[in-house]
């Protein structure tokens, strides 16, 4: 597939993604009983783009997310396996922290690897 230019994917985020080690003492588990062990992964070369997207119809609508951001394959360092485990995690983008809420995977039709991750923040 036809690529955007890699000039178009300047922005860096911090993937804060939980750790499930199977730890259940008291010391490994936060306030809300969830477990607050966690990895920290700087991904430069993706893009982010503020933008609401919205699910429902006419007065019934919410908003799905806030951003989106696109992390493509041979252009993002490093290239992150999402997968649904990775929903709720957090990405930290100038300074603010957003909550993965979707991720869409779009893959090559005749190679059957990963092209791009769309992934919904809010």
């Amino acid at each position: 597939m036809l690529k955007p230019p890699k000039s178009m994917f300047q922005d860096t985020v911090k993937l804060i993604s939980s750790i499930d080690d199977g730890d259940t003492s008291n010391s490994n588990l936060d306030v809300y009983g969830e477990n607050k062990t966690t990895t920290e992964i700087n991904i430069s070369n993706c893009r982010f783009i503020l933008r609401t997207v919205y699910s429902g119809s006419n007065n019934d609508r919410q908003v799905v997310s806030n951003a989106t951001v696109v992390f493509m394959n041979g252009y993002t360092e490093p290239f992150y396996d999402f997968s649904d485990k990775n929903q709720g995690d957090k990405l930290v983008f100038n300074g603010k922290e957003y909550t993965i809420t979707s991720i869409n995977r779009d893959i090559e039709p005749f190679t059957s690897q990963v092209y791009q991750y769309k992934v919904g923040v809010i």
